[in-house]
């Protein structure tokens, strides 16, 4: 391809692109919405309120307190060690509830919800004190009673975050109780039930005063997280463009495309929630926005990174780098400039037919990146228009958050609970609550003989590992995976709780401070990696331990011990009781997306002769990223296995992600096509044919749906190739040898064809040509 005068001009000597070192926009694009630093906030604030707040209590009220007026000085002096013991504890207790409050509240529907539940939380919280301290002194019954609740708990899921919530609070006053029981006796509730209320009081108060949910403000937020994430997806495109052969650079675009979806998944989540516009702003509109603009964005950073391994000339190249780099700094003017000179030179060269196939490709690569920068242009030029009457006044969102963040894997493994499983140990089908109940007595009964036989006093650091390991875990393969993370995470915590402490001291101040800032970071780096939460968590019990007098190195060697022995138990429970296995949760979520993408691929095709709505089919669309996003967090667990697995996670992985690439571009080139009113642009005259190639697609991806369902053996099925049908129409037709949106469509359903055979291979599929195939 030939560069004139002007695009030479426009282009920079070749050189590594440096990614702008703007802080603020690389904080915003590690966390969208700010929600990771407006829950650590939250934390730190509630806690250090409900400290002071618990300490006034204390000394206000003398709850817990003992007089040493008239007692020796050494008696005094033991009364003083043990009030200062009590004034800890009842800080804990606000501390605790003001942590779990932060936690829970992000879990209901609405602000009212979160409020009431904070309030409510108190009521399951003391009722496990009582019973805590009730049988305090009758070992046998309180460690049953202990894991009876915890499984119990663990059933009570089925009722939602109520349920979840209330069991929580359940066991974390009955632990307390037992281990308060010791040293108080049962009539000491009076004094723990008012800590417990004013806990909750305080972590209200925080989250109305300084944290009040704001669905406007919400959506402010990620709507700025999006730009930034954006700018970097444009960043790592430049890279790859400058540097195709940088696997790394490589990775990072695909991974910086998913965060930029996933950005816009929540954004829809948060049109959806009454009052998150202005008035006269359109929630339908907006979504439309989004949806296009992520589009257009994802297109051009994966046609950059096609066109930097496909040998463009030096002036074409300079062209699409100023393309990219305009992009980034939001200047449409430039970018539809640049763009504008790259149609130019493929009208140029489109007299003079290409060399070869790759040649071909490039044109068309060449065409769709231009023609992405152009719609962008257009975007970033249109102002939002206010609400028109026959607007819709709700809209209905695809896609569905958990504590404001995508579910993971969640349903699908939810989902792979109530199937069948490949081998006799997984063919038990039961509600994930049944199964999780059953998984954890089992898990916690193990950490309580085992811990006790390795610390009569301190088996619960056991329990509470085996406890925990079961929260926001999943499946097998995310359960065992936050087992180990929270050895490696208690381990390193150990070494830095030891320095810690030593260095602290008794300074009480200092310790509160070293407090509130671990438990801060480990919360806001907890989605990066949960060990940091851990370690947070173990600098904390450190200084807990400090001002409880009962500090050691020791001691800190022996939370490692417990902690190990809590995780060993549950990988080995959850790995040979009853498990949901990670492939069978894969093979859920890739059963979703095929469904997904043969909707999508079906409706973009019918849409092309004008029979399908651009709501259902923006509908299917996010359908579709949703189900991707749930395959990708169902992957992880199985990256970095040798073998089967992690062949299984590169291959579903990528041939997912081209597949979701081809099925929204089909679906940008119908819109295209439907709304052309240029005499034989559409593909009307050909309606019949593809009717029956858009069937046998259909078909063919149905039957990775069909294969991936419970019970059934995949390898039964066979995958029909439908790419030469495609094919058989675009050299049909009178516009074969131009890049026209018929032509683009029949061309991405070819290449969707093969994404999909290539993910019914990595599923165990047999792909066949159809011509192959008898009738």
């Amino acid at each position: 391809m030939s560069a004139g005068p002007e695009a030479a001009a426009l282009a920079p000597p070749p050189k590594p692109y440096r990614p702008r070192s703007d802080l603020t926009d690389w904080f915003l694009a590690q966390d969208p919405g700010l929600n990771r630093l407006r829950m650590a906030l939250q934390v730190v604030v509630s806690i250090a309120a409900a400290l002071l707040a618990e300490r006034i209590f204390v000394q206000t009220t003398g709850a817990l307190q003992h007089s040493t007026a008239g007692l020796p000085p050494a008696v005094a002096a033991q009364v003083d060690a043990g009030n200062h013991a009590m004034l800890v504890v009842s800080m804990m207790v606000g501390a605790m509830i003001c942590m779990i409050a932060s936690f829970g509240a992000p879990m209901f529907a609405t602000v009212r919800q979160s409020y009431l539940v904070i309030l409510a939380m108190p009521v399951p919280m003391i009722a496990g004190l009582a019973i805590g301290l009730a049988v305090a002194h009758h070992r046998t019954l309180a460690l049953t009673l202990l894991a009876v609740i915890l499984a119990g708990g663990a059933y009570l899921r089925r009722f939602g975050p109520w349920g979840f919530l209330g069991a929580q609070m359940l066991f974390m006053g009955d632990f307390m109780g037992f281990f308060l029981g010791a040293e108080l006796p049962f009539s000491a509730l009076k004094w723990l039930a008012p800590e417990v209320f004013l806990g909750a009081i305080v972590a209200c108060l925080a989250q109305l005063v300084l944290f009040h949910p704001s669905q406007r403000r919400t959506l402010r937020r990620v709507r700025r997280s999006f730009g930034s994430r954006a700018r970097a997806l444009v960043d790592v495109a430049l890279e790859v463009l400058d540097d195709p052969d940088d696997q790394r650079a490589a990775a990072r675009l695909r991974q910086r495309t998913v965060h930029l979806n996933e950005t816009a998944l929540m954004i829809d989540a948060a049109l959806a929630a009454p009052g998150a516009l202005r008035d006269g702003g359109s929630a339908a509109y907006v979504h439309q926005f989004v949806f296009d603009a992520e589009q257009t964005l994802a297109n051009m950073a994966r046609f950059a990174g096609t066109l930097g391994r496909s040998g463009l000339s030096r002036g074409s190249r300079g062209l699409v780098r100023t393309s990219l780099m305009a992009v980034g700094d939001h200047d449409p003017q430039t970018a539809r400039h640049a763009a504008t000179r790259l149609i130019e030179e493929l009208r140029d060269v489109a007299v003079r037919p290409p060399a070869d196939e790759n040649e071909r490709n490039r044109r068309v690569i060449v065409h769709r990146f231009a023609t992405s920068v152009l719609d962008w242009a257009d975007l970033a030029e249109t102002p939002l228009p206010p609400r028109q009457d026959g607007d819709t006044p709700e809209f209905r969102s695809s896609v569905q958050l958990m504590g404001g963040w995508l579910p993971g894997s969640a349903m699908a493994s939810a989902d792979a609970s109530t199937e069948l499983g490949p081998r006799p140990i997984d063919r038990v089908r039961l509600a994930p609550n049944v199964r999780i109940a059953i998984q954890m007595a089992v898990a916690v009964t193990a950490a309580i003989v085992l811990g006790s036989m390795l610390s009569e006093r301190r088996f619960y650091w056991a329990v509470i590992a085996a406890f925990v390991t079961f929260m926001g875990a999943n499946n097998a393969g995310e359960q065992i995976r936050k087992g180990i993370y929270r050895v490696l995470g208690t381990l390193v915590g150990v070494f830095v709780g030891a320095v810690l402490a030593h260095l602290v001291g008794h300074r009480a101040d200092l310790a509160v401070l070293t407090v509130l800032i671990a438990i801060g970071l480990g919360i806001y780096l907890m989605r990066i990696s949960y060990a940091f939460m851990v370690i947070g968590i173990t600098v904390m019990v450190s200084q807990l331990y400090v001002q409880l007098g009962e500090f050691s190195d020791s001691l800190l060697r022996l939370r490692l011990e417990e902690t190990a022995i809590g995780a060993a138990v549950t990988i080995l429970t959850v790995v040979l009781i009853l498990p949901i296995r990670s492939r069978q949760v894969v093979r859920v979520a890739a059963r979703a997306h095929a469904e997904a993408v043969r909707t999508l691929a079906d409706g973009a095709l019918r849409n092309a002769t004008g029979h399908c709505s651009n709501a259902e089919l923006l509908a299917a669309a996010r359908v579709l990223d949703a189900a991707h996003q749930t395959l990708v967090a169902s992957l992880n667990p199985l990256r970095g296995i040798p073998g089967l697995a992690s062949t299984i996670h590169r291959q579903l992985r990528s041939s997912a992600a081209a597949s979701v690439h081809r099925a929204r571009t089909m679906l940008h080139e119908s819109r295209r096509i439907a709304a052309s009113s240029a005499p034989g642009s559409g593909l009307d005259a050909d309606a019949g044919r593809l009717d029956d190639a858009r069937r046998r697609l259909s078909d063919s991806i149905g039957a990775i749906a069909e294969a991936l369902t419970q019970d059934n053996d995949s390898s039964r099925y066979t995958y029909v190739r439908s790419a030469s049908l495609f094919d058989e129409i675009a050299t049909s037709r009178a516009d074969a040898d131009r890049i026209t949106p018929a032509q683009l469509l029949l061309r991405d359903a070819r290449l969707l064809d093969e994404s999909m055979a290539t993910f019914a291979e990595a599923v165990r599929l047999h792909v066949r040509a159809l011509d192959t195939v008898t009738a």
